[in-house]
Protein backbone atom coordinates (compact mmCIF):
# COMPACT_ATOMS: atom_id res chain seq x y z
CA UNK A 1 0.00 0.00 0.00
CA UNK A 2 2.69 2.31 1.21
CA UNK A 3 4.84 1.83 -2.13
CA UNK A 4 1.94 2.35 -4.17
CA UNK A 5 1.24 5.85 -2.78
CA UNK A 6 5.10 5.97 -3.01
CA UNK A 7 5.10 5.92 -6.90
CA UNK A 8 1.82 8.65 -7.29
CA UNK A 9 3.80 11.14 -5.52
CA UNK A 10 6.57 10.45 -7.54
CA UNK A 11 4.44 10.88 -11.11
CA UNK A 12 2.83 14.22 -9.65
CA UNK A 13 6.42 15.51 -8.97
CA UNK A 14 7.54 14.57 -12.46
CA UNK A 15 4.75 15.96 -14.11
CA UNK A 16 4.85 19.43 -12.15
CA UNK A 17 8.47 19.90 -13.04
CA UNK A 18 7.76 18.94 -16.58
CA UNK A 19 5.05 21.48 -16.62
CA UNK A 20 7.47 24.07 -14.76
CA UNK A 21 10.70 23.28 -17.61
CA UNK A 22 7.51 23.46 -20.68
CA UNK A 23 6.85 27.05 -19.21
CA UNK A 24 9.63 28.39 -18.70
CA UNK A 25 11.17 27.47 -21.89
CA UNK A 26 7.68 28.94 -23.70
CA UNK A 27 8.27 32.52 -21.61
CA UNK A 28 11.79 32.49 -22.98
CA UNK A 29 11.20 31.52 -26.64
CA UNK A 30 8.73 34.56 -26.44
CA UNK A 31 11.42 37.06 -25.32
CA UNK A 32 14.26 35.56 -27.42
CA UNK A 33 12.10 35.36 -31.00
CA UNK A 34 12.07 38.96 -30.97
CA UNK A 35 15.42 39.17 -30.39
CA UNK A 36 16.87 37.12 -32.99
CA UNK A 37 13.88 37.62 -36.07
CA UNK A 38 14.07 41.43 -35.58
CA UNK A 39 17.71 42.50 -35.19
CA UNK A 40 19.23 43.01 -38.36
CA UNK A 41 18.62 46.68 -39.31
CA UNK A 42 21.86 46.30 -41.58
CA UNK A 43 20.65 43.50 -43.90
CA UNK A 44 17.16 45.21 -43.87
CA UNK A 45 18.21 48.53 -44.97
CA UNK A 46 20.19 46.13 -47.97
CA UNK A 47 17.07 44.95 -48.79
CA UNK A 48 15.04 47.65 -49.19
CA UNK A 49 17.56 48.66 -51.88
CA UNK A 50 20.42 51.10 -50.22
CA UNK A 51 24.32 50.85 -50.41
CA UNK A 52 27.25 51.57 -48.20
CA UNK A 53 24.84 50.67 -45.15
CA UNK A 54 26.52 50.45 -41.73
CA UNK A 55 24.24 50.04 -38.65
CA UNK A 56 24.74 50.24 -34.67
CA UNK A 57 22.31 50.54 -31.53
CA UNK A 58 23.22 52.46 -28.62
CA UNK A 59 20.77 52.34 -25.83
CA UNK A 60 17.64 53.27 -27.24
CA UNK A 61 19.16 55.21 -30.02
CA UNK A 62 20.01 53.47 -33.43
CA UNK A 63 22.46 54.96 -35.89
CA UNK A 64 23.06 54.35 -39.23
CA UNK A 65 25.14 55.27 -42.89
CA UNK A 66 23.70 54.68 -46.10
CA UNK A 67 23.55 56.01 -49.65
CA UNK A 68 20.69 56.17 -51.71
CA UNK A 69 21.24 54.47 -55.63
CA UNK A 70 17.57 53.07 -55.57
CA UNK A 71 14.52 54.94 -54.72
CA UNK A 72 13.75 58.60 -56.74
CA UNK A 73 14.05 61.76 -54.69
CA UNK A 74 16.64 62.01 -51.54
CA UNK A 75 13.66 62.78 -48.79
CA UNK A 76 11.30 59.59 -50.12
CA UNK A 77 14.29 57.35 -50.08
CA UNK A 78 15.27 58.85 -46.14
CA UNK A 79 11.83 58.10 -45.04
CA UNK A 80 11.68 54.91 -47.06
CA UNK A 81 15.20 54.06 -44.69
CA UNK A 82 13.54 55.48 -41.32
CA UNK A 83 10.01 53.26 -41.61
CA UNK A 84 12.31 50.10 -42.67
CA UNK A 85 14.87 50.72 -39.25
CA UNK A 86 11.81 51.42 -37.14
CA UNK A 87 9.80 48.00 -38.07
CA UNK A 88 13.27 46.41 -37.91
CA UNK A 89 14.11 47.23 -34.37
CA UNK A 90 10.45 48.13 -33.12
CA UNK A 91 12.25 48.92 -29.39
CA UNK A 92 14.29 51.83 -30.76
CA UNK A 93 12.85 55.13 -30.62
CA UNK A 94 15.77 57.58 -31.88
CA UNK A 95 17.60 57.46 -35.25
CA UNK A 96 20.58 59.24 -36.36
CA UNK A 97 21.41 58.77 -39.91
CA UNK A 98 23.72 59.86 -42.47
CA UNK A 99 22.77 60.27 -46.04
CA UNK A 100 26.04 59.61 -48.81
CA UNK A 101 26.81 60.23 -51.69
CA UNK A 102 29.68 58.30 -53.82
CA UNK A 103 30.86 57.45 -50.14
CA UNK A 104 30.60 60.58 -49.14
CA UNK A 105 28.50 62.53 -46.20
CA UNK A 106 26.08 64.80 -47.31
CA UNK A 107 23.22 65.72 -45.10
CA UNK A 108 22.60 64.18 -40.92
CA UNK A 109 18.84 63.03 -40.28
CA UNK A 110 18.01 62.90 -36.63
CA UNK A 111 14.50 61.56 -36.34
CA UNK A 112 12.20 60.44 -33.08
CA UNK A 113 9.27 57.99 -33.23
CA UNK A 114 6.75 58.59 -30.19
CA UNK A 115 3.33 56.41 -30.51
CA UNK A 116 3.81 56.21 -34.60
CA UNK A 117 4.69 60.24 -34.74
CA UNK A 118 7.63 61.16 -36.37
CA UNK A 119 9.45 64.38 -35.43
CA UNK A 120 12.48 64.92 -38.01
CA UNK A 121 15.25 67.53 -38.06
CA UNK A 122 18.11 68.04 -40.68
CA UNK A 123 21.01 69.33 -40.76
CA UNK A 124 24.93 69.06 -41.88
CA UNK A 125 26.40 68.14 -38.46
CA UNK A 126 27.51 64.58 -40.07
CA UNK A 127 30.52 64.00 -38.01
CA UNK A 128 28.92 62.55 -34.48
CA UNK A 129 26.75 60.13 -36.33
CA UNK A 130 29.68 59.17 -38.55
CA UNK A 131 31.96 58.50 -35.30
CA UNK A 132 29.30 56.33 -34.14
CA UNK A 133 28.79 53.90 -36.90
CA UNK A 134 32.47 53.82 -38.23
CA UNK A 135 33.10 52.81 -33.96
CA UNK A 136 31.28 49.64 -34.61
CA UNK A 137 33.39 48.39 -37.42
CA UNK A 138 36.75 49.46 -36.24
CA UNK A 139 35.92 47.05 -33.25
CA UNK A 140 34.92 44.18 -35.17
CA UNK A 141 35.35 42.67 -38.75
CA UNK A 142 31.99 44.23 -39.80
CA UNK A 143 32.01 46.32 -42.70
CA UNK A 144 29.68 48.65 -44.91
CA UNK A 145 27.38 46.36 -46.43
CA UNK A 146 26.42 46.36 -50.31
CA UNK A 147 29.16 48.16 -51.42
CA UNK A 148 28.09 50.57 -54.56
CA UNK A 149 31.71 50.88 -56.24
CA UNK A 150 32.67 49.60 -59.13
CA UNK A 151 28.65 49.17 -59.88
CA UNK A 152 27.67 50.89 -63.19
CA UNK A 153 24.39 53.07 -64.67
CA UNK A 154 23.66 53.18 -68.02
CA UNK A 155 21.47 56.19 -67.99
CA UNK A 156 19.18 56.72 -71.54
CA UNK A 157 19.00 60.25 -71.57
CA UNK A 158 17.40 62.55 -73.62
CA UNK A 159 18.31 66.15 -75.02
CA UNK A 160 15.65 68.28 -77.07
CA UNK A 161 16.44 71.57 -78.66
CA UNK A 162 14.49 73.86 -80.01
CA UNK A 163 16.64 77.71 -81.60
CA UNK A 164 14.38 79.84 -83.21
CA UNK A 165 16.85 82.84 -84.20
CA UNK A 166 16.78 82.51 -88.21
CA UNK A 167 14.77 84.56 -90.08
CA UNK A 168 14.66 81.92 -93.07
CA UNK A 169 13.45 79.36 -90.63
CA UNK A 170 10.76 78.41 -88.28
CA UNK A 171 13.23 76.95 -86.01
CA UNK A 172 16.45 74.66 -85.87
CA UNK A 173 15.41 71.67 -84.07
CA UNK A 174 17.64 68.97 -82.45
CA UNK A 175 16.70 65.76 -80.79
CA UNK A 176 19.30 63.83 -79.43
CA UNK A 177 19.70 60.71 -77.46
CA UNK A 178 22.61 60.80 -74.32
CA UNK A 179 23.38 57.58 -72.73
CA UNK A 180 24.88 57.67 -69.69
CA UNK A 181 27.60 54.99 -68.86
CA UNK A 182 28.53 56.14 -64.81
CA UNK A 183 30.96 54.21 -61.86
CA UNK A 184 32.10 55.21 -58.69
CA UNK A 185 35.43 53.07 -58.31
CA UNK A 186 36.76 54.74 -54.94
CA UNK A 187 35.52 56.94 -51.95
CA UNK A 188 34.44 60.31 -53.42
CA UNK A 189 35.03 59.24 -56.73
CA UNK A 190 32.39 59.28 -59.89
CA UNK A 191 33.25 58.57 -63.51
CA UNK A 192 30.98 59.92 -66.35
CA UNK A 193 30.71 59.22 -69.73
CA UNK A 194 27.85 60.83 -72.07
CA UNK A 195 28.44 60.83 -75.78
CA UNK A 196 25.80 63.19 -77.65
CA UNK A 197 23.93 61.21 -80.81
CA UNK A 198 22.14 63.31 -82.97
CA UNK A 199 18.46 61.34 -83.82
CA UNK A 200 16.97 64.35 -85.76
CA UNK A 201 17.72 67.48 -86.37
CA UNK A 202 17.23 69.89 -89.34
CA UNK A 203 20.68 71.89 -89.12
CA UNK A 204 23.09 72.84 -91.42
CA UNK A 205 25.63 69.70 -92.31
CA UNK A 206 28.80 71.60 -90.43
CA UNK A 207 26.93 72.39 -87.21
CA UNK A 208 28.27 70.25 -84.59
CA UNK A 209 24.78 69.55 -83.16
CA UNK A 210 24.49 66.98 -86.59
CA UNK A 211 27.18 65.13 -85.41
CA UNK A 212 28.13 62.82 -82.36
CA UNK A 213 30.12 64.31 -79.90
CA UNK A 214 32.01 63.66 -76.88
CA UNK A 215 29.84 64.71 -75.00
CA UNK A 216 30.50 64.29 -70.79
CA UNK A 217 33.55 62.34 -70.32
CA UNK A 218 35.10 63.14 -67.01
CA UNK A 219 36.24 62.11 -63.58
CA UNK A 220 34.85 63.73 -60.80
CA UNK A 221 35.95 63.47 -56.91
CA UNK A 222 34.31 65.03 -53.72
CA UNK A 223 36.97 66.30 -51.69
CA UNK A 224 35.85 67.41 -48.66
CA UNK A 225 31.98 67.08 -46.98
CA UNK A 226 31.53 68.06 -43.76
CA UNK A 227 29.22 70.18 -41.69
CA UNK A 228 30.46 73.11 -43.08
CA UNK A 229 31.82 72.89 -46.14
CA UNK A 230 31.55 70.79 -49.64
CA UNK A 231 34.39 70.88 -52.20
CA UNK A 232 34.68 69.10 -55.54
CA UNK A 233 36.49 68.82 -58.73
CA UNK A 234 35.82 67.23 -62.19
CA UNK A 235 38.01 67.51 -65.52
CA UNK A 236 37.12 66.23 -68.63
CA UNK A 237 34.50 67.03 -71.49
CA UNK A 238 31.03 68.93 -70.20
CA UNK A 239 28.35 69.61 -72.29
CA UNK A 240 28.17 71.78 -74.62
CA UNK A 241 31.60 71.03 -76.94
CA UNK A 242 33.72 72.28 -74.01
CA UNK A 243 36.96 70.77 -72.04
CA UNK A 244 38.50 71.93 -69.04
CA UNK A 245 38.76 71.71 -65.51
CA UNK A 246 36.53 72.62 -63.18
CA UNK A 247 35.53 73.38 -59.01
CA UNK A 248 32.90 73.72 -56.59
CA UNK A 249 33.03 75.09 -53.76
CA UNK A 250 29.88 75.42 -51.15
CA UNK A 251 29.98 76.91 -47.49
CA UNK A 252 26.84 75.89 -45.14
CA UNK A 253 25.66 79.00 -43.55
CA UNK A 254 22.69 77.46 -41.84
CA UNK A 255 19.99 74.93 -42.76
CA UNK A 256 18.24 77.32 -45.00
CA UNK A 257 21.74 79.42 -46.38
CA UNK A 258 24.04 77.98 -48.81
CA UNK A 259 26.99 80.18 -50.61
CA UNK A 260 30.35 79.05 -52.90
CA UNK A 261 31.89 79.30 -56.27
CA UNK A 262 31.92 77.89 -59.28
CA UNK A 263 34.96 78.01 -61.07
CA UNK A 264 36.72 76.15 -64.39
CA UNK A 265 39.32 76.54 -67.30
CA UNK A 266 38.29 75.34 -70.56
CA UNK A 267 38.49 75.52 -74.24
CA UNK A 268 36.37 74.88 -77.06
CA UNK A 269 36.45 71.32 -78.77
CA UNK A 270 33.73 69.39 -81.27
CA UNK A 271 33.73 67.08 -84.06
CA UNK A 272 33.39 69.05 -87.36
CA UNK A 273 32.76 67.52 -91.11
CA UNK A 274 36.28 68.34 -91.82
CA UNK A 275 37.40 66.56 -88.10
CA UNK A 276 37.65 67.41 -84.41
CA UNK A 277 39.03 71.27 -83.74
CA UNK A 278 40.04 72.19 -80.20
CA UNK A 279 40.57 75.55 -79.18
CA UNK A 280 43.29 77.28 -76.11
CA UNK A 281 42.29 76.53 -72.57
CA UNK A 282 41.42 80.80 -72.70
CA UNK A 283 38.01 80.27 -71.26
CA UNK A 284 37.09 81.21 -67.54
CA UNK A 285 34.25 80.90 -65.61
CA UNK A 286 34.42 82.08 -62.27
CA UNK A 287 30.69 82.67 -60.42
CA UNK A 288 30.06 83.65 -56.51
CA UNK A 289 27.05 82.54 -55.89
CA UNK A 290 23.95 81.89 -52.87
CA UNK A 291 21.20 79.66 -52.19
CA UNK A 292 18.35 80.43 -49.77
CA UNK A 293 15.59 77.67 -49.05
CA UNK A 294 12.48 78.98 -47.53
CA UNK A 295 10.16 76.32 -46.08
CA UNK A 296 6.95 77.85 -46.09
CA UNK A 297 6.28 79.01 -49.66
CA UNK A 298 8.61 76.43 -50.64
CA UNK A 299 10.52 78.52 -53.15
CA UNK A 300 14.29 78.25 -53.80
CA UNK A 301 15.96 82.00 -54.62
CA UNK A 302 19.53 81.68 -56.31
CA UNK A 303 21.67 84.98 -57.18
CA UNK A 304 25.22 84.35 -59.01
CA UNK A 305 27.37 87.00 -60.06
CA UNK A 306 30.99 87.05 -61.78
CA UNK A 307 32.45 85.91 -65.26
CA UNK A 308 30.55 84.11 -67.48
CA UNK A 309 32.13 81.25 -69.53
CA UNK A 310 32.91 83.34 -73.02
CA UNK A 311 34.35 86.56 -70.96
CA UNK A 312 31.27 88.70 -70.62
CA UNK A 313 30.67 89.96 -66.70
CA UNK A 314 26.95 89.80 -65.06
CA UNK A 315 24.82 88.00 -62.84
CA UNK A 316 22.06 85.59 -63.19
CA UNK A 317 18.90 85.00 -60.32
CA UNK A 318 16.58 82.14 -60.01
CA UNK A 319 12.92 81.58 -58.18
CA UNK A 320 12.65 78.21 -58.13
CA UNK A 321 9.01 76.74 -56.70
CA UNK A 322 9.21 73.10 -55.29
CA UNK A 323 6.56 70.99 -55.28
CA UNK A 324 8.37 67.26 -53.82
CA UNK A 325 9.87 66.14 -56.58
CA UNK A 326 8.58 68.66 -59.17
CA UNK A 327 10.63 71.98 -59.64
CA UNK A 328 10.13 74.84 -62.17
CA UNK A 329 11.47 78.40 -62.16
CA UNK A 330 11.88 81.85 -64.03
CA UNK A 331 15.35 83.46 -64.25
CA UNK A 332 17.03 86.51 -65.51
CA UNK A 333 20.37 87.30 -66.63
CA UNK A 334 22.01 91.02 -67.15
CA UNK A 335 25.48 90.76 -68.42
CA UNK A 336 27.53 93.59 -70.00
CA UNK A 337 24.61 95.42 -70.34
CA UNK A 338 22.18 92.56 -72.25
CA UNK A 339 19.13 91.26 -70.75
CA UNK A 340 17.73 87.88 -71.02
CA UNK A 341 15.00 85.60 -69.36
CA UNK A 342 13.01 82.44 -69.29
CA UNK A 343 11.88 79.53 -67.63
CA UNK A 344 12.82 76.25 -66.58
CA UNK A 345 11.39 72.67 -64.54
CA UNK A 346 12.35 69.54 -63.64
CA UNK A 347 9.90 66.51 -63.65
CA UNK A 348 10.37 62.73 -62.63
CA UNK A 349 10.35 60.14 -65.53
CA UNK A 350 10.64 56.42 -64.37
CA UNK A 351 10.35 54.17 -61.56
CA UNK A 352 10.65 55.45 -58.13
CA UNK A 353 12.34 52.37 -57.44
CA UNK A 354 15.07 51.36 -59.97
CA UNK A 355 17.33 48.57 -58.19
CA UNK A 356 20.56 47.43 -59.09
CA UNK A 357 20.97 44.17 -57.83
CA UNK A 358 23.69 43.25 -60.81
CA UNK A 359 26.87 44.98 -61.95
CA UNK A 360 24.99 46.64 -64.80
CA UNK A 361 22.16 48.68 -64.85
CA UNK A 362 20.02 50.44 -67.62
CA UNK A 363 17.50 52.54 -66.16
CA UNK A 364 15.51 55.74 -67.56
CA UNK A 365 16.40 58.60 -66.30
CA UNK A 366 15.03 59.69 -62.83
CA UNK A 367 14.41 63.42 -63.92
CA UNK A 368 13.70 65.28 -67.21
CA UNK A 369 15.18 68.96 -67.09
CA UNK A 370 14.73 71.60 -69.33
CA UNK A 371 15.40 75.35 -69.49
CA UNK A 372 14.35 78.24 -71.86
CA UNK A 373 16.22 81.47 -73.18
CA UNK A 374 13.82 84.39 -74.27
CA UNK A 375 16.51 86.41 -76.18
CA UNK A 376 18.79 84.56 -78.70
CA UNK A 377 20.09 86.78 -81.34
CA UNK A 378 21.91 89.73 -81.90
CA UNK A 379 24.96 90.41 -79.47
CA UNK A 380 23.33 87.99 -76.93
CA UNK A 381 23.79 84.86 -78.60
CA UNK A 382 26.50 85.77 -81.58
CA UNK A 383 28.88 86.57 -78.57
CA UNK A 384 27.69 83.66 -76.69
CA UNK A 385 26.63 85.45 -73.59
CA UNK A 386 25.45 84.74 -70.15
CA UNK A 387 26.68 80.92 -71.12
CA UNK A 388 27.81 78.31 -68.90
CA UNK A 389 28.47 74.43 -69.10
CA UNK A 390 26.98 71.26 -67.44
CA UNK A 391 30.01 69.36 -66.08
CA UNK A 392 27.97 66.08 -64.66
CA UNK A 393 24.94 64.34 -66.72
CA UNK A 394 22.26 64.03 -64.09
CA UNK A 395 22.66 67.86 -62.73
CA UNK A 396 19.17 69.56 -62.03
CA UNK A 397 17.27 71.56 -59.39
CA UNK A 398 16.11 68.11 -57.84
CA UNK A 399 19.51 65.77 -58.44
CA UNK A 400 21.92 66.21 -56.02
CA UNK A 401 19.91 68.70 -53.86
CA UNK A 402 21.13 68.35 -50.20
CA UNK A 403 19.55 71.55 -49.05
CA UNK A 404 18.63 70.73 -45.62
CA UNK A 405 15.45 72.47 -45.04
CA UNK A 406 14.16 71.72 -48.29
CA UNK A 407 15.15 67.64 -47.17
CA UNK A 408 13.35 68.39 -43.94
CA UNK A 409 10.33 70.00 -45.24
CA UNK A 410 9.55 67.36 -47.60
CA UNK A 411 10.89 64.13 -45.45
CA UNK A 412 8.08 65.17 -42.74
CA UNK A 413 5.52 65.39 -45.14
CA UNK A 414 6.47 62.06 -46.41
CA UNK A 415 6.51 60.19 -42.86
CA UNK A 416 2.90 62.38 -42.02
CA UNK A 417 1.48 60.19 -44.64
CA UNK A 418 0.80 63.76 -46.48
CA UNK A 419 2.69 63.13 -49.79
CA UNK A 420 3.82 59.80 -51.50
Amino acid sequence: MSTAILRRDQVSENTCFKQKCLTALFTISLVAIPLFANNNPTQRLVDEGFENVTTTQKADTLFAAFENNTHRASYRAIGIALKALADEVPDVHHFKTVVLEYGKPQIAVHAQLDNGVWTTKVDYDTQTIEEATLQSTSNTTQRPQASSYGKIDVTLYPIVSIDNHLLDKLAEVVVILAPSVETSLWKGNRIFAQPIIPIFNNVGKNNPDSRVQLGVLGIRQDWLANSKWNISTTAGSFLYNVMGLHADATYHINPRLDVGLRAGISADQAFYKSGWKKGKFSNVLCMANASYYEPVTSFQIKASAGRFLYGDFGVRGDLVRHFGEYAIGVYGIYTDGERNAGFNFAIPLGKRKQYRNKLIRVRAPQYFSWEYSMISYYRYAFERMGRNYKERPEKSFTTHYWQATYLQQYLQRYLDGHIK
